[in-house]
């Protein structure tokens, strides 16, 4: 039986992840993140997802104008929870990595073993150029210094003492302690499809972001292969249900068509003074005729029955591991996805010997 872990890519940024004037204007405060929390473990979800942002990008929705930080957001919400998974991203050109061994130690401690890490090697420039962090050449050593970053921590995690010395870091008889309850080591999840990105995933990560391509998943699977591992692949999916399928089509439609042009044109030209090839496809994917936001996932709109049969579609034919999906309103739909469509695809899911949400609710669990 083949397990496919689902869960929420939560809102870290104003409006979560739709940059539309016409969808709910909402800030990510810590009363939001914990009742999508608790819906998530009523229905049986695996993990909650955070990424990290630092700056918004303005137009009339104000998008991502604030955000909040994602270590301290699931750390607040790791005693609340039971048994979620609960991943945030770290940057590390942003924390010293004995810094962060012990912040990400202590989570995992606060949250019983059940929190782990992604650790991304750039956001746009801006973001890092306001707080004066980014070293000259950077993009041309990112992963090496990110490979390095995890394995000093990963070292900190594991021995009583360390000592190190690295081309960006140095550690002389280093304590780190108490160490962290998930054994080896808190779980790792990065992306990227570039060669440099797909070579530390095979080395490093738990997990690995990549799209719905069945090309892509099997790339993935290869280099982990051939470092004798294993890493699952996820991907991300913005769902909008409606009662029928052409109720469905029309709020996706009127997303669409109110589009903030000047948040998403902000956006482009953040991502056009980096010249990777990662963000290059970014800035082309906003230019596309359905875009509706950034970060929020392949579209699936329909009624349940539609979208459950979508769904079940999109996790045979590509072979992913896992799912974190994004929403309208987080918390109504997330109720909605639970009651209506989950119960249709896990009996379709069935049939192809895969099983999601399995897990026990909260108060089951109880």
């Amino acid at each position: 039986m083949r397990k496919v872990e689902l869960g929420v890519f939560m809102p870290v940024g104003s409006n979560g992840f739709l940059m539309s004037k016409r969808t709910p204007r909402y800030h990510p405060t810590f009363e939001l993140h914990r009742d999508i929390a608790q819906v998530a473990e009523d229905i049986g979800l695996d993990y909650l997802f955070w990424m990290g942002k630092w700056m918004g990008f303005g137009g009339a929705s104000g998008f991502w104008e604030n955000t909040i930080e994602p270590i301290s957001m699931a750390s607040a919400l790791a005693p609340l929870t039971t048994r979620l998974k609960l991943f945030a991203t770290i940057n590390p050109l942003l924390f010293h990595p004995a810094v962060a061994a012990k912040i990400i130690s202590t989570v995992d401690n606060i949250s019983g073993g059940r929190f782990g890490i992604n650790v991304v090697t750039g956001n746009t420039l801006e973001e890092l150029e306001q707080m004066g962090v980014v070293p000259d050449g950077y993009s041309d050593y990112r992963y090496e210094y990110a490979d390095e970053w995890l394995s000093v921590a990963k070292m900190l995690w594991s021995e009583e003492r360390s000592t190190f010395e690295g081309r960006f870091f140095t550690l002389d008889n280093c304590v780190s302690n108490p160490k962290p309850l998930s054994k080896p080591y808190p779980k790792i999840v990065s992306a990227g499809l570039s060669g440099d990105g797909m070579a530390f995933a095979a080395k490093h990560s738990d997990y690995q972001f990549v799209g719905l391509r069945a090309a892509d998943v099997l790339r993935m699977r290869e280099a982990a292969a051939a470092q004798g591992r294993e890493v699952k692949v996820v991907t991300s999916m913005f769902l909008v249900h409606g009662e029928t399928d052409a109720a469905a089509d029309r709020e996706f439609e009127a997303i669409r068509d109110d589009l903030d042009v000047e948040a998403v044109e902000n956006l482009i030209r953040s991502f056009e003074r980096d010249n990777r090839d990662s963000y290059k496809d970014r800035t082309s994917h906003l230019r596309q005729p359905n875009t509706v936001g950034f970060g929020s996932g392949t579209p699936v709109m329909g009624s349940p029955d539609t979208m459950a049969q979508k769904l079940c579609e999109m996790i045979v034919e590509s072979g992913i591991d896992g799912i974190q999906f994004t929403f309208v309103d987080f918390v109504k739909d997330l109720k909605f996805f639970g009651t209506e469509v989950l119960p249709k695809l896990k009996s379709m899911l069935a049939r192809h010997d895969i099983v999601v949400a399995d897990a026990p609710a909260m108060a089951a669990a109880a």
